[in-house]
């Protein structure tokens, strides 16, 4: 279950109150392209948006910069706050709840069609999909809807 906070500063306030993980998902956008990979040796991962969790000391921002750096070795700046919102869902091996907070990237031109990255061990294959159907696996794509009028340009 998916539900939108008003601001960033009234989920990391719940976040807190209530001790949940604050994660960031990074939303690379190319005109009608989002960036997105699977990991290749855990196929029941699915489809997946750059994502992770905001580290103690760090901004919403700065864990985006930083997780969208290590995941697939893009080093972009400006991230801009797409929406915020508590993701709560039984998975297979336990029950998650956390704040999520998604920002939007502007992709650079230069990026390939397909590409394939390590990762904390992981080996990542990231590909461009469609922005209106990416496909996106878990809670991944809530923050879609709300690229219209936020994306960067």
């Amino acid at each position: 279950m998916v539900t939108f906070y008003s601001s960033q500063a009234e989920a990391r306030a719940d976040a807190a109150q209530r001790g949940l993980r604050e994660k960031v998902v990074c939303v690379v956008v190319d005109g009608p392209r989002v960036l997105v990979f699977e990991h290749e040796d855990a196929p029941e991962a699915g489809m997946q948006l750059p994502a992770g969790g905001v580290e103690p000391g760090e901004t919403p921002a700065e864990a985006a910069v930083r997780e969208l750096r290590e995941e697939s070795g893009l080093n972009l700046s400006g991230p801009q706050h797409v929406i915020s919102y508590r993701w709560e869902a039984q998975l297979p091996e336990r029950f998650t709840r956390q704040v999520c907070h998604a920002f939007a990237f502007a992709s650079p031109s230069h990026l390939p069609t397909t590409w394939n990255r390590q990762a904390d061990g992981h080996p990542f294959a990231f590909r461009w999909a469609r922005l209106e159907q990416p496909g996106l696996d878990w809670e991944m794509d809530a923050a879609l809807p709300y690229l219209t009028t936020t994306s960067p340009a």
